[in-house]
């Protein structure tokens, strides 16, 4: 699997890794409860522009928050997380926008480019689920220590230059997510091909693990 490391590779072991996961997991749910509120879906015009790409599905049930005169803000425990050593996480008030699974949050103006990029991310929580996904995220960061060699968020950006360069062109972004970051494994009881898209769950903690350096 793509973003699988050792965890002696990156420094933590995996119930560290799995702690962490839990943390950010709860901090992205609670985001995605506040923000929902004040969220809007998509107009028609951007769905318009959008239908090329994405499930008709995941187009009627995202929400849009456009901020105005204040940006995200950062939740202490990434200032934690860097006081342990762990290097490269985002700093949210500098993004263009963040995802928090259906509710896509803009610190700048939307365009339908910034939309396009928002939505990758929503796609790869509906595809991998929020626990998955975060585990890939944290080891591919922990070993690389710089986000955008990630290979969740440089499939972002890929996807996105294409998006920009042909948008006459379509393609499914489903499809582009599940045929680069899930894994084919043979079930033999039906001779079938099945995707891996989840990770086992693990209750949420208060604190980062001691030693995550």
């Amino acid at each position: 699997m793509k973003g699988e490391l050792s965890p002696k590779k990156c420094g933590l072991t995996d119930e560290q890794i799995l702690q962490i996961r839990a943390r950010v997991c709860g901090y992205m749910r609670g985001e995605r409860e506040h923000y929902l509120y004040m969220g809007k879906p998509l107009d028609s015009e951007q769905v318009a522009v959008m239908r090329p790409f994405f499930s008709p599905t995941l187009l009627a049930g995202v929400k849009v928050v456009q901020l105005v005169g204040h940006r995200i803000t950062e939740h202490p425990f990434f200032q934690e997380a860097r006081a342990l050593g762990i290097q490269g996480l985002p700093e949210l008030s500098h993004m263009a926008s963040v995802t928090f699974e259906d509710v896509l949050v803009f610190n700048e103006k939307i365009t339908e480019r910034l939309l396009f990029h928002a939505l990758v991310p929503s796609v790869q929580f509906q595809v991998l689920g929020m626990e998955r996904y975060m585990e890939l995220y944290l080891r591919a960061l922990l070993d690389t220590r710089w986000r955008f060699s990630v290979p969740l968020v440089a499939h972002i950006f890929e996807l996105e230059s294409r998006f920009a360069a042909d948008r006459e062109t379509p393609f499914s972004v489903e499809d582009e997510v599940r045929t680069e970051h899930c894994e084919p494994i043979l079930d033999s009881s039906r001779n079938a091909v099945l995707s891996v898209d989840s990770g086992g769950l693990i209750g949420h903690t208060n604190k980062w693990p001691k030693g995550a350096s």
